[in-house]
């Protein structure tokens, strides 16, 4: 038998798809020892990085094609959780989904009843704790990694009942607890979502004015080392919503013109660039609901969410590809769920990985 030396072993199997893995644990003791231990995750999910393995997850009732090339999961089918049109996917990072069962937008007033962190490629599940109760009239959760830390950590914002006050709690998976940050800041959080980027972690916010005066909106960024706010200026005073990070810059959302704008230079209000104006009309359908743009992909395209349909965009032809069709229940498809194929268990310890999505 040839003999094949453990570096090139391990530069082999590290770019085979998580699927491949999981059987070839079978094949002996020193193959699952090895596909098992956390040096050879973290080498597997570099790998996806440089050339990523994308998984879709999906709500139950989706078009064929998608289940049958093996590229959708079901969200309830592995998870049980039983009322789909609540269950939302909060993030994902590097292979992990965190995933809550309950709609959790701009006046969600209840903490979820679950909360759990999911790595669909290996169907591995840690139902994480639920949040203290705190009276609130609206709150937004974020999942990440925290590289400052070495940990995955969940953070809850929220506004407090009857102020103009915003105060966060943080969740991480070293301790398996939930804690108050002290400091608060005088804002009103909204539209969804909040994102990690740059050490910061960021959301949309808006003041009232007093008499006479508008309310004005702004993008909130607090520092996890410091655990410090700051505010940052939008590229308009128009609502914006869907605030995440697309090719490496945040990018905002318009509510009204449904355009998109990047921050080409973090923290330069200058830099901001208006990337895409969306029609209401995508692919054959139209809906009040807003388009949500899930990644850049090569050559200018993009993958879209709109009206319970996954689109291929083109913008630079603005030609659209609808790949497949699924119910949609919330207003901003926060159902569906886009993850890179993983190891990453979502028990943290000995088998968390460095690095970030």
């Amino acid at each position: 038998m040839t003999y094949i030396p453990e570096v090139i072993m391990v530069d082999i199997l590290s770019r085979l798809p998580v699927k491949s893995l999981l059987r070839f644990r079978c094949v002996c003791k020193a193959w699952c020892t090895l596909i098992s231990h956390p040096q050879f995750v973290e080498t597997h999910l570099r790998q996806q990085h440089k050339r990523p393995v994308i998984g879709l997850v999906v709500p139950h009732s989706v078009d064929d094609p998608l289940h049958k090339d093996d590229l959708a999961v079901d969200l309830e089918l592995h998870l049980g959780i039983p009322n789909k049109r609540t269950t939302t996917v909060l993030d994902s990072c590097n292979g992990l989904l965190c995933v809550v069962d309950c709609y959790y937008g701009f006046y969600s007033l209840k903490p979820p009843q679950k909360l759990i962190l999911w790595n669909p490629s290996t169907r591995q599940c840690n139902h994480i704790p639920c949040p203290s109760f705190v009276g609130y009239q609206n709150c937004m959760y974020s999942f990440f990694y925290d590289p400052g830390s070495d940990d995955y950590k969940i953070v809850r914002i929220f506004t407090f009942l009857g102020k103009d006050k915003t105060g966060i709690d943080i969740f991480t998976l070293k301790t398996n607890k939930w804690r108050r940050v002290e400091e608060t800041h005088s804002s009103v959080i909204g539209y969804w979502s909040a994102t990690y980027f740059n050490g910061n972690l960021h959301w949309l916010a808006f003041r009232y004015g007093g008499y006479g005066e508008d309310e004005r909106s702004s993008m909130v960024a607090f520092s996890l080392r410091e655990e410090k706010f700051q505010e940052m200026e939008l590229p308009s005073q128009r609502a914006v919503f869907g605030l995440r990070v697309l090719g490496g810059c945040l990018c905002v959302d318009g509510l009204y013109a449904n355009d998109k704008w990047v921050m080409e230079e973090y923290g330069i209000k200058e830099s901001w660039k208006s990337l895409i104006a969306f029609p209401y009309r995508v692919g054959d359908g139209s809906s009040w609901k807003l388009p949500r743009v899930l990644r850049f992909l090569e050559n200018g395209v993009l993958l879209v969410l709109h009206d319970g349909k996954l689109v291929l965009c083109d913008s630079k032809n603005n030609t659209w590809k609808i790949i497949t069709s699924y119910c949609s229940s919330a207003p901003y498809e926060r159902e569906v769920g886009l993850y890179i194929q993983t190891l990453v268990s979502p028990y943290g310890s000995g088998d968390r990985l460095t690095g970030n999505q």
